[in-house]
């Protein structure tokens, strides 16, 4: 028998009914969900609410909502997330970018005041969106994104053309393994920080987010360590390194780029007054 027909505001009170109070805003979820599903707007569904949905379209809203209903991030299911206010394409091989990232968008930026002309050395990319928010902010900077993964690095060059920013080359390397020993001004990183142990982990994140960009060793800080601890060898005198890291690792990120020569060491915290910017500048020998 064919399914009766649902019109856009009887769809979305299907989804939002669907997704229960398992999940949080589950109208705002549902109205995401049935955006992509029909490639309309947002205002467009709520101005045609008595519009008929085509079967196709709810056919494919009642597969994302039990994908949804599954615990899946909604990201991954739209395979889009906003980050800075731009809109990239993300897929189940990368991180999805959080907000409290942007934090590390804006010191990096707040650095580049005044500046032009500044060499960018963004580490473990992702999804990109780290160096083609602040190229797209800075367009006379010239930004070097490089992450382990072809994966990533594809998803990377997309959302580049996607944004139409010009100014970022793509590399392949295990941290600094393929980059050129230089004069970067600026190194900015979101490395994996949390450690193995972690209890706190939300279980969505464990399930569906890449392993190689969560988890760390020695408590997390094993890859926050080597990248201090290489970072000299690749940043002008002068130049800044800007990590992004976890609640409680602050003071031990501090200790360490006071061990490799870095000074006007000092930490930011984001939006939920978290630990979670630490810069420093390096001051060579």
């Amino acid at each position: 028998m064919k399914a009766k027909p649902l019109t856009i505001s009887q769809a979305l009170k299907e989804g939002s009914d669907f997704l229960g109070t398992e999940i949080d805003n589950a109208y705002h979820e549902a109205l995401i969900l049935l955006q992509h599903a029909t490639h309309r707007t947002k205002e467009y569904l709520i101005a045609h609410a008595e519009e008929t949905v085509r079967e196709d379209c709810l056919s494919r809203f009642r597969q994302y909502l039990e994908r949804r209903d599954h615990g899946e991030p909604i990201a991954y299911i739209i395979e889009e997330k906003e980050f800075w206010s731009l809109p990239f394409y993300v897929t189940h091989g990368v991180l999805i970018p959080r907000p409290e990232t942007e934090q590390l968008v804006e010191s990096t930026l707040e650095l580049l005041k005044n500046r032009s002309h500044a060499k960018i050395l963004d580490l473990g990319t992702g999804c990109g969106c780290i160096a083609l928010s602040i190229a797209k902010e800075k367009p006379d900077t010239q930004v070097t994104a490089c992450d382990i993964s072809d994966a990533c690095l594809n998803v990377a060059q997309v959302n580049a053309q996607n944004l139409n920013i010009h100014n970022v080359s793509f590399v392949r390397s295990h941290w600094f393994s393929a980059i050129t020993p230089g004069d970067f001004d600026i190194i900015v990183c979101n490395p994996p920080y949390i450690s193995e142990d972690d209890q706190l982990i939300e279980e969505a994140v464990e399930k569906y987010e890449p392993d190689i960009a969560l988890f760390s060793d020695n408590h997390g800080l094993e890859d926050l360590y080597h990248v201090i601890e290489n970072a000299p060898g690749f940043l002008a005198s002068g130049g800044s390194l800007v990590l992004e890291h976890g609640l409680n690792q602050a003071e031990a990120v501090q200790n360490k780029m006071r061990d490799l020569n870095f000074h006007d060491i000092h930490t930011l915290q984001d939006l939920q007054n978290h630990d979670r910017v630490t810069i420093g500048k390096l001051l060579k020998q």
